[in-house]
């Protein structure tokens, strides 16, 4: 709020955005709070289940694959290639990705994704949908 160039002695002004404004060091560390909590979330992912040491390298690829593939050795990573590298199916890679993504759909912006997804909204279908009349179209015998 810009404050008026003359005030009269002994006035109030009273600025909102003096109450409303951090510290730029408290928003730093907010966001290293943060951050820290998500790591820690991941982590706890990437240890879940059984399957030991192998388990837990597959999980760390594939949340490693969703956030950032540009780590990987490889040209183009995709979960065909994770799912090489660690010796099992390309289906169970989806599968372990579809839980990551589920799980943390809402807080990580993943690659290709233009917009964070918001909790508890639905998701629609953007497409060319069905134009004009519904139902099916007549055939040559419905003219007549």
């Amino acid at each position: 709020m810009i404050m008026p160039k003359y005030l009269p002695p002994n006035s109030y002004f009273d600025d909102p955005a003096e109450k409303i404004d951090l510290p730029e060091s408290n928003v730093r560390d907010l966001a290293f709070t943060f951050a820290g909590a998500l790591h820690a979330r991941i982590n706890e992912w990437v240890t879940r289940g059984r399957g030991g040491v192998k388990q837990r390298a597959l999980r760390s690829d594939i949340s490693l694959l969703c956030i950032c593939p540009e780590l990987f050795r490889c040209k183009r990573p995709c979960g065909a290639w994770v799912g090489r590298q660690h010796g099992v199916c390309r289906e169970r890679v989806r599968k372990l990705r579809k839980e990551f993504a589920r799980e943390f759909a809402d807080y990580i912006q993943f690659r290709g994704q233009r917009f964070l997804n918001r909790a508890g909204v639905p998701q629609k279908r953007r497409g060319r949908g069905r134009r004009g009349k519904k139902g099916p179209q007549p055939g040559p015998l419905a003219g007549a």
